[in-house]
């Protein structure tokens, strides 16, 4: 689903789950979709991305793709925290993006009509989401930290972060 049907990895790249472009994984992508002001989806977001950078029309309200990896501890979601739950993002990808919506977004990346997917399809999704979190060291503290090799200061850090 996440490569296929629901598109997902059209734009987050397998084995990174982000934009970085393969074979090389150094370029990153950056997509238009359309995101909406806030949760409520009535207007698109006044930030107009990547091309207040570059002035370059095309990429009015693009911005960089972002991991999915741990994604169940980074919410809320999208450049602008407007979605607080995965199901509202995902739900914001089924229904096309900010053109689904009504928004006039004339370079959307973004396939403007629904993805078809059912509630168990979206689940899934989700469910395959959650995988990619990462939960070493919220299980039990580390036994220590990484150590570099010219700063005496960052060597410095207590595990915790108290000071």
């Amino acid at each position: 689903l996440f490569a296929g049907k629901g598109l997902c990895g059209s734009c987050h790249f397998f084995p990174l789950f982000n934009g970085s472009v393969p074979p090389f994984y150094i370029d990153s992508e950056f997509e238009v979709i359309g995101t909406a002001e806030n949760s409520t989806n009535k207007k698109v977001d006044k930030d107009e991305g990547r091309y207040l950078v570059t002035g370059i029309p095309e990429q009015r309200f693009a911005f960089k793709t972002p991991t999915v990896r741990n994604i169940e501890f980074t919410a809320p979601y999208m450049h602008n925290g407007s979605y607080k739950e995965l199901k509202d993002v995902v739900e914001f990808y089924h229904k096309g993006g900010g053109n689904g919506f009504g928004f006039n977004i004339p370079n959307q990346t973004l396939p403007f009509d629904s993805l078809q997917l059912n509630a168990s399809e979206k689940e899934n999704i989700i469910h395959f989401m959650k995988s990619l979190s990462d939960t070493t060291g919220t299980i039990k503290k580390p036994v220590r930290l990484p150590a570099f090799e010219n700063d005496g200061l960052l060597n410095k850090r207590k595990i915790g972060g108290e000071y």
